[in-house]
């Protein structure tokens, strides 16, 4: 269970929360006080960060460089689906003038299969976005982005309806009906982003343009899984709903986006977590709610990004069914491939750099992965402090793994803190255990990036260097008795600003 604390005043605070009876006392100067019990199971520990992960564009899925990253955070991390914009784009080749100067086009899937080839082969599936308009389809010139992707509807629709359907009957001839329904296909990206940045006709059109591609889809085969808005802000749902309910529409699921920094940005910890939380609220507890974009809304290589993203995974694990970190890798190009390792520019969060360095993000969705799956009592477990910055959750399944998370949104206060955590319940008593830690000292490349003189085509040697650095390296902490509890053992660390510490007995 996730607790939150501050040792500002001298107070003692009991509290009932959904998750356990809590109470917590602190004492002015010390550390702060926190009780797992490693033999009582609350409640599933729903891993819904490993999901799915955003990437760039489809055709960068064809490059060997991308692929390789790809395998590694696969690996690393556990991800089951990746979703990429620009499936249909022209640098696809998918729709082409047709052959020997016939008139009319034709379709060609097969830069779609190598991608999705691919994708199997490693054993991850597509989130597959229909995204953006063939010129040779489309209505308009408008276009977005480096790789020009066309954001206007289609000028015929009867001939959008045949491409969807078409592609729909090559993807179940060639992987097979039971593969292709277990994927989700998600209409678009972000139609009411900018206001008109990927789709310039406006909500209704938009909704049409959905009813018209979900048809095509079900026409094929009613068990593939549809869904949109895949809005921006987590914008049109209940809008999105009400047009499905009176005009009959399918939808499997309900995709949207969310970043902290989106308006009015982030005003507390729990900013992001209330907006997904209200979403669901929207959407009902019978449909499926994919969050199919997100990241800590600041885009650099620090240890802010993977506090925020164990500090919220944790938060709305029960909130959402997927919850998708956009992007995996900086290989991302929708303003150019730059190759600045750590360009702050960029308008992307990857988990790696464009050499396939990990940054601390990447170190806390693998420590998350090694985590299990069974949330354990931990207390205290409550709200109420005005200036928590720390929180703390036990999970059991890869021994008891304890997550102490100092996170606070930019510009808000946080200090180092010391904590001590009793752990009871343990079959034997340990000695001592073995920690992981992110901040400002541990898993950053960045700073030995900079210490090589930033260099803006790192050399092997020094990519393996920054590799090196980036690294999760185990400590031994001791686990002493518990003077207050029989048959515990405890432990005190300090957690930095902006710091994930992972303490795993085995």
């Amino acid at each position: 269970v996730l607790l939150y604390a501050s040792n500002m005043h001298n107070w003692v605070l009991c509290a009932v929360s959904l998750f356990a009876l809590v109470c917590v006392c602190f004492v002015d100067g010390g550390a702060l006080q926190f009780q797992v019990r490693s033999d009582v199971v609350v409640s599933p520990f729903r891993h819904v960060f490993e999901e799915c992960v955003g990437s760039g564009h489809a055709a960068l899925a064809l490059r060997a460089d991308f692929q390789e990253q790809l395998i590694q955070a696969h690996h690393d991390l556990g991800f089951r689906r990746i979703r990429f914009h620009g499936l249909l784009v022209d640098d696809m080749s998918v729709v082409l003038p047709a052959e020997n100067g016939n008139p009319g086009v034709m379709f060609s899937f097969f830069n779609i299969d190598r991608i999705f080839d691919f994708l199997l082969k490693i054993g991850m599936k597509p989130l597959v976005e229909i995204s953006f308009m063939p010129s040779l389809l489309a209505s308009g010139n408008k276009t977005w982005s480096h790789y020009n992707a066309n954001i206007t509807p289609p000028k015929n629709a009867t001939l959008w309806s045949e491409l969807i359907s078409s592609l729909a009957q090559h993807l179940i001839q060639r992987y097979g009906a039971d593969e292709v329904r277990s994927w989700h296909f998600e209409v678009w990206n972000e139609p009411n982003c900018c206001p008109d940045f990927f789709w310039d006709q406006g909500e209704e059109s938009y909704f049409r343009f959905y009813n018209l591609t979900a048809q095509a889809l079900k026409s094929v085969d009613k068990k593939l899984q549809v869904g949109g808005p895949a809005t921006a802000m987590s914008g049109w749902l209940d809008d999105f709903l009400q047009f499905c309910l009176k005009y009959n529409v399918p939808y499997d699921f309900i995709s949207t986006h969310e970043y902290p920094t989106d308006p009015p940005g982030p005003q507390s910890r729990t900013f992001f977590t209330n907006v997904l939380a209200n979403s669901r609220s929207v959407v009902g507890a019978n449909t499926s709610l994919f969050y199919t974009e997100y990241d800590d809304g600041y885009n650099d290589a620090s240890s802010y990004g993977a506090a925020f993203i164990v500090y919220q995974n944790y938060m709305v694990r029960d909130i959402v069914d997927i919850l998708s970190f956009w992007v995996f890798s900086d290989i991302f190009e929708e303003a150019g491939l730059y190759p600045d390792p750590y360009a702050k520019w960029m308008p992307v969060d990857g988990l790696m750099n464009v050499y396939g360095v990990p940054k601390p993000n990447y170190r806390a969705f693998q420590l998350l992965h090694w985590a299990g799956d069974q949330l354990l009592q931990t207390t205290p477990d409550t709200f109420s402090s005005a200036n928590e910055t720390v929180s703390v959750f036990g999970v059991s399944g890869n021994g008891t793994s304890i997550f102490i998370v100092n996170w606070n949104v930019y510009k808000l206060p946080i200090v180092s803190q010391d904590v001590t955590v009793t752990v009871t319940g343990l079959k034997e008593l340990k000695k001592q255990a073995v920690a992981y830690y992110i901040d400002e000292n541990h898993t950053t490349s960045y700073g030995a990036w900079e210490s090589m003189g930033s260099p803006l085509y790192p050399s092997p040697s020094q990519v393996d260097a920054l590799k090196k650095a980036s690294s999760l390296l185990p400590q031994t902490i001791a686990l002493v008795p518990s003077s207050s509890s029989s048959g515990a053992v405890q432990f005190t660390v300090t957690a930095l600003p902006y710091s994930v510490i992972n303490v795993i007995i085995a």
